[in-house]
């Protein structure tokens, strides 16, 4: 074999693996998982004894989704979660029921692409925000007077901040570690997993993403929003020991908003951790921040937490 061939094949070997490694990245971060069996075996409202109804929506590109509606008669406060990536709305029952029993409407939703949705890439929020303006739109029509805040979840998060910088009715956003530029983080994510440069790789990711959705990875950068949310209240939630999503994103968020905003990092939490880590304290933080920001009467049954900035 003469070095030139040698070279040649060497050369080869290393593009093949580079678009090898950068597909498994493009793969991971937007192709939706597999349907399942198993799927139709979990958890409703219905095990938690709630006042809550079916919806089917449908967002503005033709997306049909699920939703659970849980219901508060006479009360306008409404609080709409987003949860995190290739995540379920079964994942975040347990303070979707919390707030219920606070008093709030809560809408719960499944993004595209996941169990009981229609089947589409997964975006990390440019158009999963469509899913969110359409549960806006459920909540508004169907609970009179409502007065709306959201709670996002990693993904989920950034779902939030991208829909409420568009939709000026929203009125208190809860923040769960959310990431500040998507770019940056998938950069990030790689260098950690594999100790090689993640740039080339996610930039490879990128255009294997544009080809699917015509959509760039640029276009998901939610601290370039952020003036668009001012003056509405953000309250940012970050596990202190977040190995996927870095606690300096939300400290980013947070440094770079010019509105009333409070921080809460939870030492020792891992990513999306810090309801697990004290589930009491977080639905009293949580739920004292939309109280007061979403005008609901709670003195008789919700302890407020004092507010502390770690």
């Amino acid at each position: 074999m003469t070095p030139l061939t040698y070279a040649s094949l060497v050369i080869i070997g290393l593009l093949l693996l580079y678009g090898a490694v950068s597909f498994q990245i493009y793969r991971r971060a937007f192709l939706p998982p597999r349907p399942i069996w198993l799927d139709d075996f979990t958890f409703t409202p219905f095990e938690f004894q709630a006042d809550y109804e079916e919806v089917e929506l449908v967002t503005a590109d033709g997306i049909n989704f699920g939703a659970w509606h849980f219901r508060q008669p006479g009360s306008p406060q409404t609080v709409i979660i987003s949860g995190g990536h290739k995540g379920q709305r079964q994942g975040a029952l347990g303070i979707a029921v919390a707030l219920w029993r606070k008093g709030f409407n809560v809408v719960l939703y499944s993004y595209r692409g996941m169990p009981g949705s229609d089947r589409a890439p997964i975006t990390f929020g440019i158009k999963e925000v469509l899913e969110l303006q359409a549960a806006i739109a459920f909540a508004r029509k169907r609970i009179p007077n409502a007065r709306i805040g959201l709670l996002g979840y990693s993904m989920g998060a950034v779902v939030s901040l991208l829909g409420a910088a568009g939709e000026p009715g929203v009125q208190a956003l809860v923040l769960d570690s959310p990431f500040s530029d998507l770019r940056r983080l998938l950069v990030e994510n790689v260098r950690s997993a594999s100790k090689l440069p993640g740039t080339p790789f996610v930039w490879l990711a990128g255009l294997m993403f544009w080809v699917r959705t015509r959509c760039w990875l640029s276009a998901c950068r939610p601290i370039e929003v952020l003036s668009a949310l001012e003056p509405r209240p953000l309250f940012f939630i970050h596990g202190g020991a977040d190995a996927i999503t870095n606690v300096n994103h939300s400290r980013r968020l947070y440094d770079a908003y010019r509105g009333p905003r409070e921080i809460w990092i939870v030492q020792g939490a891992p990513h999306t951790g810090a309801y697990f880590a004290d589930r009491p304290l977080y639905v009293e933080r949580v739920a004292g921040f939309f109280a007061r920001h979403l005008g609901l009467d709670v003195s008789s049954h919700l302890r407020l937490v004092d507010e502390e900035v770690s």
